[in-house]
Formats: C-alpha cells, structure tokens, sequence
C-alpha cells in the first residue's frame, strides 16, 4: 500500500523542532509532482495545437520541477536551495508566458500563484521578496513602450491591486501560521513537561523519591553485565507501625532511606520498593560486592540509632540476594527473603536453586488458580485426629483438621493454606470445618477443637457464627474447642482478648497451640484464661534423646498447672515419647502413634496400640 506522506516527506525523518520545515516540504512536495503532470500535460496539448513557445515554456518548467523534484529528496539541506531555483524558474516562466500572451488576460494569474507560493514555501521575507518583484517587472513591462504589452491601464490597476491584497493576505496568513505553530510548539513543550513529570511520578516512590519497583524492573531489562539484588526489609516492621502509629513509620522509612542511600554509587543503586521494603541493583558484580554491601548494612545498622521525636530506636534488615541477569532475579531475591524472615530477623543469605523451594512455588501457583474454586465447588474435607487422655488411653477429643481433594487426592493443609491466607479464603475455609464438624459432632456427644486462624478474628465473624451452629445442630458450646496459635493475642490486642472473653462467657473453651513456638506473652494467656495449652511438635518429637525438649516440656507442664490448665503433647509418634510425656505429667496426647487423621471418628471411645 502507497504511503502518500513518505513520498510527501521523501521518507526523511523531521524532528519536533522541524514542524514547519515538514509543512513546507510536502508542500513543495507536492507542488512539484502536481507541477510535472499540468506542465507536461500542457506542453503535449500545446504542440498538438502549434503553441510552440508556450509549449517550450511548459516543458521547461516540467524539466525544471523534475529536476528539482529529484535534487530535493537528496537531502533536507536542499530545499532552500530547490525551492529557490523552482520560484526563480517559474518566475521567469511566467514572465516569458506575460510577454507572449498579449491578450490572454489569465497571464496575470500566474504571478498571484507564484506569490501565494512563495509566501508558503519560504516564508514572509521570499513572499516579499516575490511581490516586489512581480510588481517591479510588471510595472517596467507596462512602462517600456518597445515591449508592447497592450495592457489596459485599469487592467494594470487591478492587476497591483490584487497583488499587494494577496501580498497582504499571505502575509497574515503566515504570521498566523507562525503563531500557531508556537503555540503548538508551547504546548508540545508543555506536554513534554507533564510527560517527564509523570514518567518521574511512575519511577518514583512518593514518600522517599526513590527510583521504585518500575524503575527497577526497567533497570534489570537494559542490563547485560552480571548483576546482583539485595532485597531488603526492615525487621518487625509492622509491630513498630502498630506500636508508634504510621506517621512515626512514614519518619522512619525516610530516615532509612536516608542512611542507606550513602551506599549509593556508580555500581549500586538504591530502590525502594514499598513500605518497609528497598532494594540495591548491583551493576558489573565482581569479587562478593553484594555480600560485602549486605554486611556494611548490616553493621551499620547495629551501630546506629534512629531518633523520632526524641525516641531512640534502633531497626535491623533482613536481606536477600540474588545474582546474574534474569527475569527471576527480583522473585529470587524476595523469596528467599521471605524464607529469612520466617525464621530469624538481621541476617543476609545468597539465593541458590532449590528443588524443594522450586516444586513449593509451583505448588503455591498452583493453588492460587483453584483455590477458590475447591472451595465454592465443596472439595474441603474434614479430617479427624483422637487427642488421647494419657492415664486411660481413651480418646477424650478430637481436632477438626481441614484437608482439600484435588483429582481425587487427598491434600494436607500445608499444600493450599497459605494460597487460601493470600487470598483471603481462610474464613471460608473455618466456616466451613465448623460447619461440617458440628454436622458430624451432633449424632454423638464427643468434644472436639476446631482451629481458629488470625484471619477469623479479624474479620470478627465468630461470634455470630458460632451462636447460630450450635443452635442449628444443638450442640452444647462447652463441648467446642477453639484452638489459636499463641502469638494471634498480638494481632489487634484489643479486639482478639473481647472476642476470646465472649466466646468464654458462651461456654466455648480455648485452647493454645504450638505452645513454646513463639515468644508468649504470658500477661495475655493469663487474660485469655486457656483451657488447654498444646505443647508444640518440636519440643516433643526429640524427647527421647534431647534433654533440653525434656526440661523445657517440664517447664510449660509446671506453667499449666499454676495457670488451671490441661496440656497436650503433639507429635507422639512412638511408645517411648508416649511414657515420656506421661511421666512429665501431660495431661493428653495427640499423634500417630494413636492414628493419624481420619475422615470420621471411631464408634468405641477407647484405642488399642501397639
């Protein structure tokens, strides 16, 4: 398909600044291409009719506007000088054609063309230049008496009157045309102004002013050299939110950035990429400089204080790295800067390739996409473990525990759990377990638990909930465990403790779990007043050769007992660990040894092992 505006343009490229040069050379463009076939058609139909001068003329000019056509599209640089030529030749064209049509009254049209295209195509100056001109040869071929032009002195009148209005008009024209075309050129500008206003504001994070996640993802894509990421988050950052508010976090984040940007060089550069969380993107990594910069940070932060209205407090970061050009490098980084973070605050680790890590990402993709659908499709199951009373082996309990069934698996909850939390799936998950055990638990008069995560009590759901399934399958509240990790009572303190304090006044009971695992606090487990306190696995699990699991299981059974509570010993997978924790004085026990989870619960309330 024919591009008219390259032919128009001679497929040159015209920058911003270069508008009105392109005007014109398309005009003139087009002037000599519509030029060549009027000429030459004249000059053909001339002939036939034996104008031989005036056929002369025309192929002149049809050669003249060839040739100028062709020098033309050589170069930019060549319009003055063919727009010059062309103008000077049709002058002359003109003049003759004035000269040798003594009565054709039309001769005097072709200088008002030459004069409104010289006004286009150079401008005001050759536009003048062309008036006074025209007017100057008009005027001596009137005056010369040996020329003979047998014009009529008001035909002479008309014709410099028309003239200077068309000088005029063309004039106005042009002034207008160089006014608009500032004005465009202002607004072009201004647009070019807003535009790197925006691009800035699309690359910057608004709090630090620091290149953000954007300009980070472009950076990596323009790199070819070997390059590392330090991902960095500061510690416990949502307990100092929670504690000092977000104005004093907003101060803090600010005075971080400050600090870390004196590592800022020509190799490293500093991002931050929302909240808590900055970044370093090292260019032509050699010789550790990633660790290096990981332990400067680390160091320095050991050393310094931040100072907010008169508080001092000081922060550490957790950093992960990632190495080599890839389009996983910012993926690598994070991920293992979430595992960091789960498991220590203030350290750095290198990225390596993990087949464990890789096939749980996989997972974790994987049930991001179904999640949702197992869940309004009903592919939850409930799956039940007997919690046993260690002086009759008897099953006192069961746990509630969830399971989801994918292409007629079975799956444990740790393969879809944290897709669900991401999600924000895990109340539907709770509601329904409650749903299905108090179906189950209503043919019998078993106690069972039901686990209770952070998302329920934050939804505050609970209450309301509950009171209608007990009323629905008439169970009797005291009956209901409603187990809790022990670190949830720090999630909005405040609203977790009212919620536990109604659900005691309803009769539920409470129960700790993984008790041990986290930093307790035990002002809180005193204010929930827990039924039950669920030692965790890892404490269990090695009590036949760990002395330390010995003393510290000995520890929270004294603790249990000052506070009127039960214990529950999780992971009893052998007879040894079961007279183990016996003779510690748990008071149950919960774990293979027994039975694993099953999807119903047993008819006889007393279990044989072996």
């Amino acid at each position: 398909m024919i591009n008219l505006d390259n032919i128009l343009t001679s497929n040159f490229h015209f920058g911003n600044d270069e508008t009105l040069l392109k005007y014109r050379f398309k005009f003139i463009n087009t002037m000599l291409i519509v030029g060549i076939l009027i000429t030459f058609s004249a000059s053909i139909i001339r002939l036939y009719l034996s104008e031989t001068v005036p056929a002369m003329v025309d192929a002149i000019l049809c050669t003249s506007f060839v040739f100028g056509l062709f020098y033309l599209r050589k170069e930019k640089k060549y319009f003055n000088i063919v727009s010059t030529f062309i103008l000077g030749i049709s002058f002359l064209a003109f003049t003759a054609i004035t000269i040798v049509m003594h009565d054709d009254h039309t001769k005097f049209l072709w200088y008002a063309l030459l004069l409104t295209v010289a006004f286009m195509i150079k401008g005001e100056k050759a536009g003048l230049i062309t008036y006074i001109t025209t007017i100057s040869t008009l005027s001596f071929l009137y005056f010369t008496p040996f020329v003979n032009l047998y014009i009529k002195p008001s035909e002479f009148a008309m014709a410099i009157f028309f003239y200077t209005t068309m000088m005029i008009y063309n004039l106005i024209a042009v002034k207008q045309q160089h006014k608009n075309l500032d004005s465009l050129k202002n607004a072009n500008q201004e647009i070019k102004k807003q535009q790197v206003l925006l691009s800035d504001q699309l690359h910057t994070h608004p709090l630090t002013k620091l290149p953000n996640t954007l300009a980070l993802e472009e950076t990596i894509a323009l790199c070819d050299d070997d390059i590392a990421l330090l991902s960095l988050c500061i510690d416990d950052y949502l307990t100092i939110e929670n504690t000092y508010g977000q104005e004093f976090s907003q101060v803090l984040i600010s005075q971080c950035a400050n600090i870390l940007s004196q590592f800022t060089n020509q190799e490293a550069t500093l991002y931050h990429i929302h909240g808590a969380n900055f970044a370093f993107l090292i260019k032509k990594l050699k010789n550790d400089r990633d660790i290096h910069l990981a332990q400067s940070i680390k160091s320095l932060f050991e050393n310094t204080f931040i100072t907010i209205n008169k508080l001092e407090i000081s922060i550490s970061f957790s950093t992960g790295i990632s190495r080599h050009k890839s389009n996983k490098l910012i993926i690598q980084a994070n991920t293992i800067l979430q595992e960091i973070m789960q498991n220590s605050m203030n350290h750095y680790k290198l990225y390596t390739p993990n087949k464990q890590r890789e096939e749980m990402q996989k997972n974790n993709l994987y049930w991001n996409a179904i999640i949702k659908s197992v869940i309004v499709n009903d592919k939850l199951a409930v799956y039940y473990q007997p919690i046993i009373c260690n002086k009759t082996q008897s099953i006192q309990k069961y746990e509630c525990l969830v399971r989801a069934i994918d292409k007629d698996k079975v799956i444990a909850p740790f393969m879809f759990l944290n897709a669900a939390k991401s999600r924000g799936l895990l109340p539907s998950i709770t509601k329904t377990v409650i749903e299905k055990s108090f179906k189950l638990f209503s043919q019998n008069d078993i106690d069972f638990s039901i686990n209770i995560t952070e998302d329920d009590l934050k939804d505050d759901y609970l209450i309301p909930f509950l009171k209608h399934k007990l009323e629905k399958y008439n169970i009797q509240p005291q009956r209901v465990y409603l187990e809790v990790l022990e670190n949830i009572t720090s999630i909005d303190a405040d609203n977790v403790l009212k919620q536990f304090q109604e659900l005691k006044q309803l009769g539920f009971k409470i129960s700790i779990d993984d008790f041990g695992a986290e930093a307790s606090n035990l002002s809180r487990l005193l204010t929930i007043k827990a039924d039950i306190i669920k030692i965790d696995g890892q404490f269990i699990k090695n009590l036949d050769n760990d002395q330390n699991s010995i003393k510290i299981v000995e520890t929270i059974v004294s603790l249990a007992q000052k506070l009127g509570c039960k214990t529950v010993a999780e992971f009893v997978h052998n007879e040894e660990i079961f007279h183990i924790v016996n003779d510690l004085g748990v008071d149950y026990s919960q774990g293979y040894y027994f039975s694993p989870p099953l999807p119903n619960v047993a008819k006889e309330s007393t279990l044989v092992t072996s």
